[in-house]
């Protein structure tokens, strides 16, 4: 499939089944409404029932969460085992336990680059460093003189970790990606941390195309994010059409769309 035909098929592909976008929508509703909770919480936390309240909110939002990204793998699963397939069905349990498996992938990819640039930062004293800022922040009320030397050079050992830093990030989640189509077709977080099989995975998809349609996903994720800022501003009516079409519309063009580029692998 051509990287533009799939990209109108992926924005095509929300508008399909009406329903369960708005269901998804309305997860995502309910979402924002149990992330409130908790800094009412803090505004309010000489009452011991708030506190309660916070608390609970709290463990339904990471479930909440859980049950989207899980869902979002099943859209990807069901791409990927059958390219015309509908939008699949809402299974509450089976959504909660992908989205673990999701939670624990994603751990596992990116504590990589993380322990990589704090070992980097460690060994180059990134906590003199740290302990500068501070007192420049202290004495000076900014820390405006510190950014200003490592942006001009003065520090070059700080900019080469923040490239390193930038560049892991970067592999990580070009790799993480594919890696999370994997899960959604073979259910296996083994076979998903296998960074062989998920390079030759790519290879098969071609790098070239890959990050084509990596800098395509890239921009229209960011038009989505300007359309979502712009309209989240009209009070009330703005945010419930954020939260309850364009949120879970982009979010089931992504998942479709990494389900396409991935049978790119199989062609």
């Amino acid at each position: 499939m051509e990287i533009i035909k799939l990209f109108e098929d992926a924005l095509i592909y929300p508008s399909k089944e009406l329903k369960k976008l708005i269901i998804l929508g309305i997860l995502f509703v309910i979402m924002s409404i149990f992330n409130i909770l908790p800094m009412l919480g803090i505004e309010l936390s000489k009452y011991v029932a708030i506190d309660i309240l916070s608390v609970i909110s709290l463990i339904l939002l990471f479930l909440l969460i859980l049950i989207i990204s899980g869902y979002s793998l099943s859209i990807t699963r069901k791409t990927i085992s059958n390219t015309e397939g509908s939008v699949p069905e809402f299974e509450w349990i089976k959504n909660t336990i992908d989205g673990i498996k999701v939670l624990v992938l994603t751990i596992l990819y990116y504590i990589i680059p993380v322990i990589i640039t704090l070992i980097a930062l460690y060994t180059i004293g990134a906590f003199d460093f740290i302990n500068q800022l501070v007192n420049t922040y202290v004495i000076h009320g900014s820390i405006n003189p510190t950014l200003e030397s490592i942006a001009s050079g003065n520090d070059p050992n700080i900019l080469i970790i923040l490239i390193l830093a930038l560049f892991l990030y970067i592999l990580f989640s070009l790799l993480f990606l594919i890696a999370k189509a994997v899960l959604a077709e073979t259910r296996s977080l083994a076979t998903a941390v296998n960074m062989i099989y998920i390079f030759k995975k790519i290879g098969q998809i071609k790098w070239r195309n890959y990050i084509i349609w990596i800098i395509l996903f890239t921009a229209i994720s960011i038009l989505f994010g300007v359309l979502i800022e712009n309209i989240i501003i009209i009070p009330l009516i703005g945010i419930i059409i954020a939260l309850l079409i364009l949120s879970p519309y982009v979010e089931m063009f992504s998942a479709r769309a990494l389900g396409l580029i991935y049978n790119e692998s199989k062609e």
